[in-house]
């Protein structure tokens, strides 16, 4: 039944490494994070408290200005002497005071008098914005400033006064103020920094160290089990971390191990399999004798004996083939159809040599194809594709091609019995026999490197009691 597929283009023990690690440069980042983010914040909270100060003081000053202004009250004619008056701003802090009050007289203590280019702020109009702009722009002036303020007094709700203030002692007040602002910030960020900081490389840090330091060592040597950490007892994130961690290794270890052992099994078998084959060579040539001998009983088991040779010899070459690392394809521009020729008088032949009787039809159905590879090793491929087929019991492989974008798609499909459900999933893994009497099963596992060397892919795409189609892609020739 058709598929759709999509086709593609010497080391230290653990513990003792682990405590010769250098610490991770996290843990001052975070305590300097956590400081510049305390003050941060201090700082957005200093800018409304120092214009709440400045509003505080002026308005303090209002108010001795107002006790200053209502001391005229008890003078017959609102007229005092120029000592009382400068002893009432004096204890004022403040060098003039205006008082006006509905309905009564201007009341008034002046020792500057009020000018038209003097800077005037009313309290009543200013906002929140306009009170820290104040207070910054005082805070940033220098030297002796006076400035006309005017608000309302606690004690004269209705009234509205205005005073004359040097901003100086003001502005040291508020220097004084930030200073001690200041402290406490430095203070705050400190200790919260180094709660934090504490609680981080408890919870965070300490655990991450180790965690990174058996990442290391895996890495220096993943074979080497060492000495494992206690698994983590943890249910947050960084416990799971751990635990999942220490199980990759397990599994990882585990499968390197073997790997390691089934690569020196494959190192001796393709040595055993390079000797085997040139001994197989030889028993050929001696069957061949054999065949040709006047004992007519020797004769009729000389062909028995060469095809269980050929078979023998088939495997082994499978087999030494499988265990090379994948080859380079060296590209040339060439045609298809030519070489699927090529290859169908090639297995033909071969199948003549096993049983001349044997009916074997391979059909090139391509035309004019141009494709840009390596003709050894597409020849590989067919071999592989076709004597599997035919070993499978089909007796017609047909080959044909399509274009794919940029990409040739290339069928062999054979009317063989198909492929057993319980194999169609592992076909192409090595020693996965399909059917194939004799076969060691590398055949198509070789076909399916030789193909993704091309950078493409191979699948297969319909099986059933009717034949089974494999197609793979080739770079179409542009590229």
């Amino acid at each position: 039944m058709p598929a759709d597929i999509t086709l593609r283009a010497g080391a230290a023990p653990l513990v003792a490494r682990r405590r010769r690690l250098p610490t991770f440069g996290l843990s001052w980042r975070i305590l300097g994070l956590v400081i510049v983010a305390v003050m941060t914040a201090e700082l957005l909270l200093f800018l409304p408290s120092i214009a709440r100060y400045r509003l505080v003081y002026l308005e303090q000053l209002i108010e001795s200005g107002t006790l200053a202004a209502l001391a005229l009250d008890a003078t017959p004619d609102n007229m005092v002497t120029e000592d009382v008056k400068r002893s009432l701003l004096n204890h004022a802090r403040v060098d003039a005071v205006v008082l006006v009050e509905p309905n009564k007289p201007r009341r008034a203590l002046l020792n500057i008098p009020p000018r038209p280019d003097m800077p005037t702020f009313n309290l009543k109009e200013r906002g929140a914005l306009g009170l820290i702009w104040d207070a910054l722009a005082a805070m940033a002036r220098d030297g002796a400033y006076y400035t006309r303020v005017g608000g309302e007094s606690m004690r004269l709700p209705r009234a509205m006064v205005w005073i004359v203030v040097d901003e100086l002692p003001m502005r040291l007040a508020m220097y004084e103020y930030s200073v001690r602002v200041l402290i406490l910030s430095i203070i705050i960020a400190l200790f919260t920094a180094a709660l934090l900081y504490l609680a981080l490389r408890w919870l965070v840090i300490r655990p991450l160290q180790d965690l990174s330091a058996d990442m290391v060592a895996f890495r220096r040597d993943p074979e080497e089990g060492g000495i494992d950490r206690p698994r983590s007892t943890r249910n947050d994130e960084i416990g799971v971390v751990d635990r999942e961690f220490q199980n990759l290794q397990r599994e990882l270890r585990a499968s390197l191990r073997q790997k390691s052992r089934l690569a020196d099994v494959g190192a001796a078998s393709n040595k055993i399999n390079h000797d085997l084959k040139n001994i197989l060579s030889t028993a050929r040539l001696l069957s061949d004798r054999l065949a040709h001998s006047d004992d007519e009983r020797t004769r009729k088991f000389a062909p028995t004996i060469m095809s269980t040779i050929d078979r023998a010899t088939r495997m082994a070459s499978e087999a030494i083939e499988y265990v090379r690392d994948r080859p380079t394809p060296r590209l040339e521009e060439f045609d298809l159809a030519d070489l699927v020729d090529e290859v169908g008088i090639t297995l033909q032949e071969q199948g003549e040599d096993a049983d001349p009787n044997l009916l074997r039809n391979w059909v090139n159905g391509l035309g004019e194809r141009k494709v840009r590879a390596d003709r050894d090793l597409l020849y590989r491929v067919f071999i592989n594709l076709g004597r599997n087929a035919f070993d499978a019991g089909a007796n017609t492989v047909t080959v044909r091609s399509q274009n794919g974008g940029a990409y040739v798609l290339v069928d062999v499909a054979d009317n063989g019995p198909g492929v057993p459900k319980d194999v169609a999933a592992q076909l192409f893994k090595p020693f996965t026999k399909g059917g194939r009497a004799g076969g060691a099963g590398l055949g198509l596992a070789i076909a399916r490197d030789l193909v993704r060397a091309h950078g493409g892919e191979i699948a297969m795409t319909a099986t059933g009691p009717t034949g089974t189609t494999f197609r793979f892609t080739l770079p179409a020739t542009a590229h």
